[in-house]
């Protein structure tokens, strides 16, 4: 389930492309969630309360089911999957899937991505951490110094609420925030609060969020493109139902005949926050920029380690589709498209926002010291 697990070729550069969603435009994941046509009377409320109670909202825990659907705009591209039908890389850009999700406080969650025949599960428990994938009847497990501890690959980070924080953190002078009509969500009454970026560089018209009227969590996350009526991304809740589940919902035993792999979760230094901090030298995605513009790097992406098959069959697809581009930063070949600029350097180096050619450039240019970590957001 670690996006960036992959080390070269083309997992790798999907997984960015994915993982950029959540650095430029708030959104790990898009994912599609249908409105009712009426329109509910709730409280009136402005902007700023309902930001304040969005960020102060809690509730004891939840189950639903969120499905996902990406509308980037990038070429067809082959499924990467092992043939068995399990969940692949391709499937996080492009197309839809289904997530069924399960909160209990804050060392308590569950996680399964439905492929067409297979499924994967990332469960946190305590301290334990089991990631399993059906298709290769396959076990990781990690054992967390202590539950406070962010599990390494956060099961929680592609519910509605974590996208929204992700996109909270871009308000500011940079934004324009506006209350709009209230809707129906999955079956609960909502506010629709907009953020809309000021930058002329950013790709992004605005985000909508639906929050709940009750509980002020939110149901749904829409990202639009400049210039597009549909969403590029979408994330929302078909059904969704704030209450604790029960704790065997979080108990995880391998199956029969699973190879199950122990692992060390990362260690070193962390913020102040309790999240992790990745040193400047390593290999790990960095961020150059803040708020709407910006961009993603991430580096040892090796265009030549494609191999055979369907990754072949993806590399052309997605090549075929780029230009070559020269500039202060070297050389390389961009990528358009309706909500992501992509800039792949001939030296194995990847950079992609949420803004236009010329920003994502100019990034390019800066010295890499100027990058920071990139940090994983909770629930």
């Amino acid at each position: 389930m670690k996006l960036l697990s992959a080390r070269g070729g083309l997992p790798r550069l999907l997984a960015a492309l994915a993982v950029v969603a959540v650095v430029a435009g708030g959104v790990a994941f898009a994912t599609a969630s249908r409105s009712d046509s009426a329109t509910p009377d709730l409280p009136a409320v402005t902007a700023q309360q309902l930001l304040t109670e969005v960020g102060q909202a809690k509730v004891p825990g939840l189950s639903g089911t969120v499905v996902s659907t990406s509308r980037l705009g990038l070429p067809s591209l082959p499924s990467l999957g092992s043939g068995g039908g399990g969940v692949s890389p391709t499937d996080l850009v492009s197309g839809s899937h289904t997530v069924r999700v399960w909160l209990k406080g804050e060392n308590q969650s569950r996680l399964a991505l439905t492929g067409q025949l297979a499924e994967s599960d990332a469960i946190h428990n305590g301290r334990d951490v089991w990631l399993y994938a059906s298709e290769q009847n396959s076990v990781v497990h990690y054992r967390l110094a202590s539950p406070a501890v962010p599990p390494p690959a956060p099961p929680s980070g592609v519910t509605p609420q974590a996208l929204a924080s992700r996109l909270l953190t871009a308000i500011g002078p940079s934004t324009t925030v506006t209350v709009e009509r209230n809707l129906r969500v999955a079956g609960h009454d909502a506010y629709q609060l907009r953020l809309r970026p000021k930058a002329p560089e950013s790709l992004i018209d605005s985000a909508v969020l639906a929050v709940d009227g009750q509980t002020k969590v939110p149901l749904r996350v829409q990202v639009l493109a400049k210039g597009k009526q549909d969403p590029a991304f979408e994330v929302g809740f078909t059904q969704v139902q704030f209450h604790a589940p029960s704790d065997d919902v979080f108990q995880f035993t391998p199956p029969p005949g699973a190879k199950v792999t122990e692992k060390q979760p990362p260690t070193g230094e962390h913020h102040g926050n309790g999240q992790p901090r990745v040193p400047a030298t390593s290999q790990g995605p960095r961020v150059l920029g803040d708020s709407w513009t910006s961009v993603l790097v991430v580096d040892g992406v090796d265009l030549g380690s494609a191999g055979s098959g369907s990754d072949a069959r993806a590399l052309r697809e997605l090549l075929g589709a780029t230009t070559p581009v020269q500039g202060a930063f070297g050389q390389g070949r961009l990528l358009r498209t309706t909500l992501l600029t992509v800039l792949l350097t001939d030296n194995g180096r990847l950079y992609a926002g949420a803004v236009t050619p010329q920003a994502l450039e100019a990034a390019a240019a800066r010295p890499l010291s100027d990058a920071k970590p990139l940090l994983r957001t909770g629930r």
